[in-house]
């Protein structure tokens, strides 16, 4: 029910992320949200291991159903907006295929093999998480935020 209700929610606040994604551009936004991601891995697993039900579901609406909002909003503008229109597709398709692979499908596996290793504490699940907010920063770092500019002018040859 949690992941229903912040799943709603999500889907309510992408349209007003990617509007304010307009107006500030979509890398600070995303930044922001990583950020926001980072700063909530320590209170989720608090709230989480607290045991009440009201505290689960907070937990889960605020990380899955408003700090996400942000970062899923812009991610798909913002691959769009990093490639040239000739290669696009395969740069979009390589960059979130490799990155769902590599990190998206080995996370669960990392957290329960973290949680095995150290007795059942959040505390490693949680640096894990501050770690691959690191990472993400650095990789938005290259990226250049294109808001306001012309993406796809045609060049032909003369």
């Amino acid at each position: 029910m949690a992941v229903m209700v912040a799943t709603i929610i999500t889907t309510i606040l992408i349209p007003f992320m990617g509007k304010l994604s307009d107006k500030v551009g979509r890398k600070p936004l995303y930044i922001f949200g990583t950020i926001a991601m980072g700063l909530n891995a320590f209170p989720y697993f608090w709230m989480l291991n607290e045991g009440s039900n009201f505290m689960m579901f907070l937990a889960t609406i605020i990380g899955l159903g408003v700090i996400l909002a942000p970062i899923t909003a812009v991610l798909g503008t913002m691959f769009s907006e990093t490639f040239a229109p000739e290669v696009r597709y395969t740069g979009i398709s390589l960059g979130y295929q490799i990155g769902a692979a590599l990190a998206g499908g080995t996370a669960p596996l990392i957290a329960a093999t973290l949680l095995l290793k150290f007795n059942d504490s959040y505390v490693p699940v949680a640096l894990y998480i501050i770690f691959t907010t690191l990472i993400s920063l650095t990789a938005i770092w290259a990226v250049k935020d294109r808001k306001n500019q012309e993406l796809d002018t045609v060049h032909t040859a003369s």
